[in-house]
């Protein structure tokens, strides 16, 4: 068996999403692996702050494997639709567990959908990850 290291709210981005109405902030990517897969159990670590009360955030996975052109995952067949996370006037903290399809990627990111009108620098977002790192 290899062995592994737990990493806890690590490659954080963090940001004010005045300004991102309608758009979207991304988290730094994960290098999943090539020859042998290097971190699993992946999950983003969500803090969002709504502040704005017409703003809905929504938390997405995409995928790439040039690092560059990234491919946002499709929600779960058994989901009718992605859950916004925070609404108008609210402070979450949320785990989002990657989907297995990350696995058959070199890289990994989150992606926070934001939709309606922002305007407050209060509004505010941080994207973590914890996952176990591999090690052969």
């Amino acid at each position: 068996m290899a062995a592994s290291t737990l990493r806890f709210n690590t490659n954080v981005v963090t940001g004010s999403l005045n300004g991102v109405s309608n758009a979207s902030v991304t988290g730094n990517s994960n290098f999943m692996g090539t020859s042998f897969l290097k971190i699993d159990h992946l999950s983003a670590y969500l803090i969002v702050t709504a502040a704005t009360s017409s703003v809905v955030v929504k938390p997405y996975w995409q995928v790439s494997n040039d690092n560059s052109t990234f491919k946002t995952v499709q929600n779960d067949p058994n989901c009718i639709l992605q859950l916004g996370i925070a609404t108008g006037a609210e402070n979450v903290t949320e785990v989002l567990p990657a989907p297995e399809c990350v696995k058959g990627y070199k890289y990994a990111r989150c992606m926070l959908a934001v939709s309606g009108a922002t305007g407050l620098t209060a509004d505010l977002y941080s994207i973590g990850y914890s996952y176990r790192q591999q090690y052969c």
